[in-house]
């Protein structure tokens, strides 16, 4: 029996530190455009759902072949509500409809460098493995270890504590571990596991390595000018 795989595009319309970013233009066309592509392009994924409480978003998804089969509900519209529920409502619309998912795939529009076979590697990351979940990482530029913080008195501080810096001997990034963080371009879970966590982390969850030059996350205007560089 097949998998049924359904991606999720949420797309709310009050952005505030980058207004209307759902829909802002990159390459030639809005990043909503690009995760529907890319969801559109993924073997992996039998179905994509666009959830917006936004009008304007919806009509831009549908002309660039997104679905967006209803208007989500006001109260997880707001900016408060949190990515679980939205995606917890999605799921729930689409079991009503009689329709079985196995895999939930969260994509966001903010991450336009991802390709649809990223979607696809994280996938058959999650089904050849007995993992809950799987969540896409890209590895640290610096090291984490090095971070440092402001004193109470305004002198910089090493923040572990581990003398990496300023010990003896500091270390060396090719003596360190290797670390990664959560890029924000690929979730999935399987529904199950969705049900019972409402989370793609859990003591259970495998990270899909992407290159940091398809890792960037929109989350500021400056990083949303250094996409459009990138990719015009």
């Amino acid at each position: 029996m097949s998998t049924k795989t359904v991606a999720i595009i949420p797309a709310r319309g009050g952005s505030k530190r980058v207004p209307e970013k759902n829909i802002k233009r990159v390459a030639g066309k809005p990043l909503i455009a690009h995760a529907i592509d890319h969801a559109e392009q993924a073997t992996s994924v039998d179905r994509a759902i666009v959830s917006t409480d936004d009008e304007e978003i919806a009509d831009i998804a549908t002309q660039h072949g997104g679905e967006v089969p209803f208007i989500r509900p006001p109260e997880l519209a707001t900016d408060t509500a949190a990515t679980a529920d939205v995606i917890t409502h999605a799921v729930e619309w689409a079991t009503e409809q009689s329709e079985p998912v196995d895999i939930i795939c969260l994509l966001q529009t903010t991450s336009p460098l991802r390709k649809p076979n990223d979607i696809d590697n994280a996938v058959a990351c999650l089904g050849a493995s007995e993992a809950e979940s799987v969540v896409s990482i890209s590895e640290y530029a610096n090291p984490p270890h090095w971070a440092v913080h402001e004193s109470e008195e305004g002198y910089l501080r090493e923040f572990f504590e581990t003398s990496s810096l300023w010990g003896e001997k500091p270390d060396r990034s090719q003596d360190l571990p290797d670390l990664f963080y959560p890029n924000g371009a690929i979730f999935a879970a399987t529904t199950e596991a969705w049900h019972k966590h409402k989370s793609f982390y859990t003591s259970e969850t495998v990270g899909y390595k992407m290159p940091p030059e398809r890792s960037f996350d929109i989350d500021e205007p400056w990083e949303l000018e250094l996409i459009r560089s990138i990719m015009e």
